[in-house]
């Protein structure tokens, strides 16, 4: 029977959120020492900074505009927007559709729109105990899991923090009608991907992560993509302005200046040529979620906005 001691994942999920909320004080108010830096504050998902394309993004945005300094921290989407609903934050980008509708639909949130994508793959052991990779769908998958779980054969672990992935996992077994929490295989951790797949691969279990990251680190953990391609499991991050109506002290016209950049033809290439490992794991999609499957009528508004900033720059 699989046995799992899950002391250290304990202690880990005490420990981090308390670190992970410090670090965005400390990160978001600190001010660079160079008279006139103008900064830009951004609150960002795990997986843009893990997998370095922020840092290359901000690396071409400050050599475009002098004085300029991007920071940012890096936590779930639920904590970020929970950052920026604090006004601690200038721009959010995340990858969580319904917290995002939730977040404008209150009027935290102006402009938001879609400028990467990638995809969930659910990743595990080579010898695939739950036997996911024969399955017909995600829902499959996640039942597979289970059965497995209840039988002492597998492990799943979450991330367990409210993260646009921890979400996405959330729905999915709400969709196949099962509930795994407070199971003895089931694991949540309460740490970014890169930290949960790392856990995922001491525990040699299963997890939700997306391609991107995985792409990043899969050289250093033992787990491979078992599945991968339902519609379900497509990953949409989008910019959003924190609104300046309810916080004036936000910098709006540095988010609005580098979620255009995000959006040129400029910052869509360097989504779509970033490279890890000679893989690309990002999809530039600015103006075609409708390609993707994916219909939404304030989205289609806010890329005629943003279309038409593009416009008046040039």
């Amino acid at each position: 029977m699989f046995r799992v001691s899950s002391s250290r994942v304990k202690i880990l999920l005490v420990a981090l959120p308390a670190a992970l909320l410090l670090s965005a004080f400390i990160l978001l108010h600190h001010t660079p020492s160079g008279g006139g830096s103008k900064i830009l504050r951004i609150a960002t998902t795990t997986s843009l900074d893990a997998t370095g394309l922020l840092g290359v993004l901000k690396h071409e945005f400050e050599k475009r505009n002098p004085g300029v300094s991007v920071t940012w921290v890096a936590l779930g989407t639920g904590q970020a927007l929970e950052v920026a609903r604090r006004g601690d934050a200038d721009l959010v980008l995340t990858h969580d559709r319904p917290l995002e509708d939730e977040f404008i639909k209150q009027g935290y949130g102006v402009h938001g729109v879609s400028f990467a994508c990638n995809e969930f793959v659910v990743v595990g052991p080579p010898e695939d105990p739950a036997g996911v990779s024969g399955a017909r769908d995600v829902l499959e998958v996640f039942r597979r899991i289970f059965e497995a779980g209840e039988r002492g054969e597998a492990v799943f672990v979450s991330r367990g923090d409210k993260s646009g992935t921890h979400l996405r996992e959330l729905r999915i077994w709400s969709e196949t009608g099962v509930d795994p929490r407070g199971r003895p295989w089931y694991m949540e951790t309460g740490q970014g991907m890169a930290q949960t797949l790392m856990v995922a691969d001491q525990l040699r279990g299963y997890t939700l992560v997306d391609s991107s990251t995985y792409t990043k680190f899969k050289e250093r953990v033992g787990l491979r993509v078992l599945f991968r391609g339902d519609a379900r499991l497509l990953n949409v991050y989008r910019a959003i302005l924190v609104n300046p109506e309810l916080f004036p002290w936000v910098n709006h016209q540095l988010a609005f200046e580098f979620t255009r950049f995000l959006v040129s033809l400029e910052g869509q290439r360097i989504v779509a040529e970033y490279e890890i490992g000679g893989v690309r794991p990002f999809q530039a999609c600015f103006g075609k979620l409708g390609e993707l499957g994916v219909h939404d009528p304030y989205e289609e508004e806010q890329v005629a906005y943003w279309l038409s900033k593009l416009r008046e720059k040039t």
